[in-house]
């Protein structure tokens, strides 16, 4: 037997199977379908199972043949700041805005938005306010589809969404909910005040399970032509970052994470929920770890899209030729940097006070200690929040498995870091989600 990861990304979908004995098969890939109006780029729920359906087919017949029937399945997915409107019979009522895009003009009032964003609010829901999340843009279906929101019954992510495909049964994985800011993270109640000003129901979200919860089992007409396990199921996978980070506390034991893309998110896991007056002001966000009662905070930096910047720029989109720089670089004191994350300011980074002999190298150098020292010193404020005695940390993404990148960080942190070698570590991790659940469920029968 074997068991399927499912990773519904910005850019692809991926899936990688797992064997019964833990081996991991390779991974396969499609890009993510997406539909364009009125300039914005939007998701669509039935585009999305069908290239599912088709990958996951061809997944089956060629690289996991070998293992038999499959009897189990979890996915991981972007947060739930993407989600899609159905009806009562889970049709689709409204796409999903892809989550890095806005509408041209806000719908939430500001009196809404500024309560939404205080620290009070952030003790509950374990976020600040941002333009994409579920008040936005639930509010933005309410004024100006009225008749689309009329037959709306469900506001689901899309691991919820592919799980309803595959069981009939909506469910909605614990490292989801919170983003939507109508649910208290610790609790996992709906929190009757924000739903009461938004004039939301509760019934309007799936039921909340925790990661590796049993969903229901795999319909036999779900996915043609893949041969299944007497009782497959789907087990509730969640948050993409959750399940990378799963899948390489798996391989390597710690408590700290880093994964770089086109934004690099920072992680550390606690049993501790303190969303003291630091933590609103760094905007780190705190949503459930794969394990009951437990919390990962995270923070978010575009630093994958600033070095792409930073080799546009300087290099002509050639990033070997900007990381050799780098190398060659002892520091970069002739740039002072600041990044609109710390400022709250547009754009990406600013650079002042450039003086005359200030190289290519010397700015991308700057800029990257910047980044770095502004990391650390996040990570300095995380692990205090969270009584973490931080001792190593893990890095995830193809920028950090490049060597010059990997020595800068490391002698900015002076501490060890070490690189995931997983190639699809949210794949992976629902795979292995997926495995251990049916491995307990089959021990408890």
């Amino acid at each position: 037997m074997w068991f399927l990861g499912i990773d519904i990304g910005t850019t692809h979908l991926k899936v990688v199977g797992v064997l019964e004995n833990g081996e991991v098969l390779a991974a396969q890939r499609c890009r993510t379908p997406f539909s364009e109006r009125d300039g914005l780029t939007f998701h669509e729920g039935e585009a999305i199972w069908q290239a599912l359906v088709g990958l996951i087919g061809d997944y089956a017949r060629h690289a996991s043949a070998a293992g038999g029937l499959l009897a189990g399945i979890s996915v991981g997915t972007f947060g739930q700041e993407e989600s899609l409107a159905v009806d009562a019979q889970g049709n689709q009522t409204w796409p999903s805005l892809a989550w890095w895009q806005n509408y041209a003009a806000p719908s939430l009032s500001a009196d809404d938005s500024a309560w939404l964003d205080t620290p009070e609010h952030y003790a509950i829901s374990g976020l600040r306010l941002r333009s994409n999340q579920t008040p936005e843009r639930l509010s933005h279906l309410r004024q100006h589809h009225p008749d689309r929101w009329r037959k709306t019954d469900k506001w689901v992510d899309f691991g919820s969404y592919v799980m309803w495909r595959l069981t009939g049964n909506w469910c909605v994985s614990a490292s989801q909910i919170n983003h939507s800011q109508c649910f208290d993270v610790r609790s996992l109640k709906p929190h009757g005040a924000t739903l009461e000003r938004l004039a939301l129901e509760p019934s309007l979200f799936p039921r909340i399970a925790e990661t590796g919860e049993l969903c229901g089992e795999i319909s036999n007409s779900a996915l043609p032509g893949v041969a299944l396990a007497p009782g497959a199921a789907v087990y509730v996978g969640g948050h993409d970052q959750i399940m990378g980070a799963y899948a390489v506390q798996s391989t390597r034991p710690t408590d700290v994470f880093d994964s770089i893309g086109t934004s690099e998110y920072l992680m550390t896991i606690s049993r501790l929920y303190q969303p003291e007056a630091i933590a609103w002001q760094l905007g780190i966000d705190y949503e459930r770890s794969w394990r009951a009662g437990e919390f990962m905070m995270g923070y978010a930096n575009p630093s994958g899209k600033i070095i792409q910047t930073l080799s546009e720029l300087f290099f002509a989109g050639d990033f070997d030729r900007l990381f050799q720089a780098l190398a060659g670089q002892k520091g970069g004191e002739e740039v002072r940097v600041s990044l609109a994350q710390e400022s709250g300011g547009q754009g990406l980074f600013t650079l002042h006070d450039v003086e005359a002999g200030a190289t290519p190298g010397s700015m991308v150098c700057s800029v990257l200690d910047h980044i770095a020292f502004h990391m650390r010193h996040v990570l300095a404020h995380m692990c205090e929040l969270g009584a973490i005695n931080v001792q190593d940390a893990v890095l995830m993404g193809s920028l950090f498995q490049r060597e010059e990148m990997l020595a800068h960080r490391s002698s900015c942190w002076g501490m060890p870091l070490f690189v995931s070698e997983l190639a699809e570590p949210v794949a992976t991790g629902a795979a292995t989600i997926a495995r251990e659940a049916w491995l307990d469920r089959g021990v408890s029968a």
